[in-house]
């Protein structure tokens, strides 16, 4: 493995309690043939591999060292995104080499166009008894609600009796303005009665909107019978990378720092194409910012001295990697982690 300029600031950190990583020799066939037993399924669509159960996305972490980038929503705080949650959005390198190994097939996440109409009925059926009952517990809660502000507006009332009855002076601006608050307490005797109970002068409350019901966010489905494999050597929509020199080239830097037991993330934040981190990102700093290059392409100086403001900045160092025909990686010299 040949040697390239280390650009940037600092050395090669401490060592992280990485997990082990499978070799690619005899010796790493069983530990292969253990995860085809265990085959996890990552929808690709589009170019974005997904995983969608909580299980899979944490046997990624501990077993495999695969981060991947949460990418969605959690269930009970939909309206944010500070926290993020499943699905776990994989990087391409990270998709494929999944594939490589075995321990996971692609498949695609577009939906078969034949949907059967018993199960589109029971659905909708599902989803009507959802309305229902909603509409049910918002009724209950208004009543409620009003049943306990009955109390105050009572006390409120009798206030109002006894300001009038003190009052001595029967001009008529007071006389109006007594008309008017005799007027304000019989709309709120109205307030006070259960929603839904209609009155001689006011019809029953409409019930609630569609537009304010709640919908529900299904966490996990059934595996679909009919989701066509795809092949991670052949183009196609759903799988665009297959190949493109830059993603032959990502791919062969990310599985080389893999295998050394580095944990690997998307570096674009800090103007890269990964983060590298001794160990799992969420005890550890990025120690290297990988910044993949052709070999055939000429590095100027300029982006030489680039990459070395970068690192200064960033406090981090530099790796420029390539590849070498024979498929080996050139990159700056990097422990393997134990």
């Amino acid at each position: 493995m040949g040697r390239a300029p280390a650009v940037g600031g600092g050395g090669v950190g401490e060592k992280g309690a990485g997990p082990p990583r499978l070799p690619l020799g005899r010796a790493g066939l069983r530990e292969q043939s253990a995860l085809r037993a265990a085959m996890l399924v990552v929808e690709v669509s589009g170019g974005r591999a997904l995983v969608w159960g909580a299980e899979a996305a944490r046997e990624l972490r501990e077993r495999l060292g695969l981060c991947g980038r949460a990418a969605g929503a959690p269930a009970r705080e939909p309206r944010q995104n500070a926290r993020r949650g499943l699905p776990l959005l994989l990087l391409p390198e990270e998709a494929r080499l999944l594939a490589d190994l075995g321990a996971a097939a692609l498949v695609s996440a577009n939906p078969h166009p034949h949907v059967s109409p018993q199960a589109v009925a029971a659905y909708l059926q599902a989803q009507e008894e959802s309305f229902r009952e909603q509409q049910a517990l918002a009724l209950a809660e208004r009543r409620s609600r009003l049943q306990g502000l009955a109390q105050k507006i009572a006390q409120g009332r009798a206030r109002k009796r006894q300001r009038r009855q003190e009052s001595v002076d029967r001009s008529e601006p007071a006389a109006e303005m007594m008309e008017a608050e005799e007027e304000e307490e019989e709309g709120e005797a109205e307030a006070g009665r259960p929603e839904g109970e209609p009155s001689a002068d006011h019809p029953p409350t409409p019930p609630l909107p569609r537009t304010a019901m709640l919908l529900q966010l299904p966490t996990a489905r059934p595996r679909p019978r009919l989701a066509p494999l795809l092949d991670w050597r052949v183009p196609s929509p759903d799988w665009p990378h297959a190949g493109r020199p830059s993603h032959e080239l990502r791919y062969r830097v990310y599985r080389d720092l893999w295998q050394r037991g580095y944990f690997l993330t998307a570096g674009g934040k800090f103007g890269g194409d990964f983060l590298v981190y001794p160990g799992d990102p969420l005890r550890f700093h990025a120690h290297f910012v990988a910044l993949c290059w052709q070999p055939e392409e000429p590095l100027p100086l300029r982006d030489l001295v680039s990459a070395g403001r970068l690192g200064t900045n960033v406090r981090k160092t530099v790796l420029l990697c390539s590849a070498r025909p024979d498929g080996s990686v050139s990159r700056p010299f990097v422990p393997a982690k134990r």
